[in-house]
């Protein structure tokens, strides 16, 4: 019978540290280890790591740092790439997303999610072997925490307009909230829920550490001084101070995702904690979440009162607060609760207590307040839940279309239009599991289902192995519960598309294999077999990661150049700028857009349609580029071409009301093109297709269900103003005065002084074919009042031929 393998004691291993003989490559692992901890520690000030171009940065020094992390294994004589089911997975999630780049839909949006899974996997891998005890597990926890804290005082600092971070704070018509340097508060509520679960961990575990040696259970130092800290506990004050921080600004995000999911998983890690530690756990949440709420509310509307200085004051006094709530639970501890060690049910009583006085409170205030239940049962407080649950039918309708491997990364964002049953707009799919499905079909379902479920098993497994080791078994608890609040959250939002937040839950990945597949130091008579074929092959692969990378964030500094360029009236070098950005990533549809209008303005027609078309190859699904190549065709005098394309377009947004202001208005273009020209015949059919439009509106709209109505997000499916004025310009075109001068007076009436100027020139127009003189003086004086620039192109508007 072969005797079950004892996992390493964590602790024991922190106690015998300075016993064990130094690791020859420490210098090494040193480099490489606090290089991961700065990846963990930046991400979140680069807004979240969202965009593309920050994301290919960032792969560049996590792929040095996974090479060091290599290097370091492989002097360890540790060959062995892959050790488990997590690293199997953790691998064919990237590889799955290389894959469906290959038919994707749209290649450039694919390469970046490419980027991101590597950058991802490698930071796992990293994690995972450079780990080597609790010490190391404890730093890492510490770098989360104080970027999170350094998150928390920035949303502050930019509510109180001290710093300026693009919507870090907002007011809508609930009030402010806060999203800091992610820029979106319910990805901000996932990161600090996540966060303050690693606080109170590190709160607990300065607790217990301090009682360990208080009671004698750790090597003291014999020194006076050295008790007196232990008794004091300085770090339990600084870890409630932090906790009253990042609760506040959680809070302060009004996140009601975020805030339903951070109190469901609470509850969780209170299950997982030991008797003790649920009591004073319990205890410092609810007086700090109470504290919380008051401070950060107060805060909030004296921000938006310019009352700076009293926000302040009220930061400061929250804290104050927060170290009495220290004091009385250190107190509480040592003098009550230390006491009913040899009678574990006290734990139990008092913590059943406890939660029936709270739910008791909760109940008797809930009663008092019916307005409450009303509202967060309505339509309107639910909206954004009914929401989610269509983005995931339109992710079903399009896995079913192409259920193998997608359609390859950004697939959502690329063609989601298509598949609305409603008008929304989101260029993510707000639910990670569907927005993996969607982009590398069932295989990366299966993928990232077999990541979350190897890594559950593995912490049920080393919470079960640990019962002996309380310590160590809140670790692993730690990291399950911080699972569930970045993964539960996740599955109803964008979260994971901020790479911040995802480099966060892909870190606790690897720190659980670290946890579960020690790997300790090799003699170094073992070292003397090194096979270099594993390092030659690394080598190779992180050299072309970092080169491919290094392209495409130098083809985004190009663009951002040419941008410039562009702005200060610099043409010909925003142009080379531009070939320049498309030479390093051919794959970018937007640096193309760009291109086609700066040759269409040099005058470059040919060079123009080329570049049009090739956006619009790049991005099939997406009306933008598509409805660039019309403008450029026509531009260029290709109106056969433009018109073929221009019917494409209605298919790609169907119950977005542009789609059909843009139909009409080069239909329009169209049609005074062809008339100017003579072309009579072609005119016609040109102008009644841009009247037609109409009826288009009309018909989609009748498809549309109540429930989708009431869905609705944006813009109205219906004639509005644009559209009106378009029609009235045709029928004028085509000779229909009266149908022209009635859509004209209708669109006549908007607060869009632009359309409204246009509809009484065009007004102006019928009345003096018609011999109405005065009148037609009249409505020139009105538009002219409005926009003298618009009211001298008339001259030119009598030119345009009637049919």
């Amino acid at each position: 019978m072969v005797a079950k393998k004892k996992k390493p004691d964590l602790h024991k291993d922190h106690q015998q540290n300075q016993t064990k003989p130094k690791d020859q490559f420490e210098a090494l692992h040193q480099v490489a280890f606090w290089g991961l901890a700065a990846l963990l520690f930046f991400p979140p000030y680069f807004r979240g790591l969202f965009f593309a171009p920050e994301q290919e940065k960032a792969l560049i020094f996590t792929t040095l740092v996974f090479w060091l992390a290599f290097l370091w294994r492989w002097l360890q004589n540790d060959h062995k790439f892959l050790r488990g089911p997590l690293d199997w997975f953790a691998l064919a999630l990237p590889v799955v997303y290389i894959i469906s780049s290959f038919t994707a839909v749209n290649k450039g949006l694919a390469i970046d999610e490419v980027v991101k899974n590597i950058l991802y996997f490698l930071t796992y891998w990293s994690a995972s072997r450079l780990i080597r005890n609790q010490e190391d597990i404890h730093k890492l926890l510490h770098v989360i925490y104080i970027s999170a804290i350094g998150v928390a005082l920035a949303g502050m600092a930019t509510a109180m307009e001290i710093i300026h971070i693009k919507d870090g704070f907002n007011v809508s018509h609930v009030g402010g909230f806060i999203s800091s340097t992610f820029q979106y508060h319910n990805a901000l509520a996932a990161y600090l829920g996540a966060v303050v679960l690693i606080g109170f961990y590190l709160w607990n575990y300065s607790m217990q550490r301090q009682h360990n040696e208080l009671a004698g259970l750790t090597n003291l130092t014999g020194q006076k001084a050295y008790t007196t800290m232990s008794r004091i506990n300085p770090l339990g004050y600084l870890y409630a101070c932090g906790n009253f921080l990042l609760l506040a600004v959680l809070l302060g995000s009004k996140s009601r995702g975020g805030l339903l999911v951070f109190g469901l998983v609470f509850v969780i890690y209170l299950l997982g904690t030991e008797n003790k530690r649920k009591i004073v756990t319990l205890l410092l949440i609810g007086f700090l979440g109470v504290i919380s709420n008051i401070v950060i509310n107060k805060f909030i509307t004296l921000a938006q009162d310019k009352q700076y200085d009293i926000a302040w004051l009220w930061v400061l006094g929250g804290l104050l607060i927060a170290i009495s709530g220290q004091i009385f639970i250190t107190m509480l501890e040592r003098h009550v609760i230390s006491r009913w060690s040899g009678n574990p049910r006290k734990y139990i009583i008092s913590f059943t207590a406890i939660i029936i006085v709270t739910l008791l409170v909760a109940g008797v205030w809930l009663t008092g307040k019916p307005q409450v239940l009303e509202k967060a049962t309505s339509f309107e407080y639910l909206w954004t839940a009914y929401q989610r649950l269509y983005y995931m039918e339109s992710s079903i309708d399009m896995i079913q279309e192409r259920p193998l491997i997608g359609w390859g990364g950004g697939g959502w964002k690329e063609a989601y239009e298509s598949y609305l049953s409603y008008r929304y707009t989101t260029r993510e799919a707000h639910s990670y599991p569907f927005q993996v499905g969607v982009e590398t079909g069932i295989v990366g379902m299966i993928t990232v289902i077999g990541i979350w479920l190897s890594f559950l098993l593995l912490v049920i497994r080393q919470y079960r192995e640990s019962k002996d080791n309380p310590l160590r078994r809140q670790l692993v608890w730690l990291f399950g519960v911080t699972f569930l609040m970045i993964g539960g959250h996740a599955l109803i939002d964008f979260d994971l598309s901020l790479s911040a937040l995802a480099l966060v839950l892909w870190s606790i990945f690897g720190i659980a294999a670290a946890l579960a597949y020690p790997a300790g130091i090799v003699e170094r008579k073992k070292q003397m077999n090194l096979n270099y074929a594993p390092l030659g092959v690394s080598t190779i692969v992180m050299l072309l990661i970092m080169i491919c990378s290094a392209f495409l964030a130098q083809a985004a500094s190009f663009a951002n150049q040419a941008s410039t360029y562009f702005r200060t009236n610099k043409p010909v070098a925003g142009v080379e700028y531009l070939e320049k950005a498309k030479a390093y990533n051919p794959f970018n549809s937007n640096h193309r857009i760009s291109l086609s209008q700066a040759y269409m303005g040099q005058g470059e027609k040919t060079k123009a349609l080329e570049e049009a078309k090739s956006a619009a190859n790049l991005s099939r699904y997406n009306f933008g580029p598509r409805i660039n190549y019309v403008q450029i065709a026509f531009a260029a005098g290709n109106n056969e071409l433009a018109t073929s394309e221009l019917e494409k377009t209605l298919e790609l947004a169907p119950n977005n009301i542009e789609t059909y202001e843009q139909y009409a208005i080069n239909y329009l273009n169209f049609g005074i093109n062809e008339l100017t020209a003579g072309n009579k015949d072609i005119a016609r059919a040109y102008l009644n297709k841009a009247v037609a439009v109409t009826g288009l509106i009309t018909r989609q709209a009748n498809s549309l269900n109540d429930i989708d109505k009431k869905m609705w997000s944006g813009p109205l499916l219906e004639v509005n103003d644009k559209i009106r004025l378009i029609t009235g310009q045709a029928n004028y075109c085509l000779g229909n005065f009266n149908e022209s001068q009635e859509r004209l007076q209708q669109a006549h009436q908007t607060n869009n002084n632009y359309v409204k100027t246009q509809a009484l020139l065009w007004l102006a127009l019928i009345e003096e074919k018609n011999g109405n003189l005065t009148e037609h003086k009249n409505l020139i004086d009105q538009a002219n009042s409005l926009n003298p620039e618009l009211t001298n192109n008339f001259s030119a508007l009598k030119n345009i031929p009637v049919l």
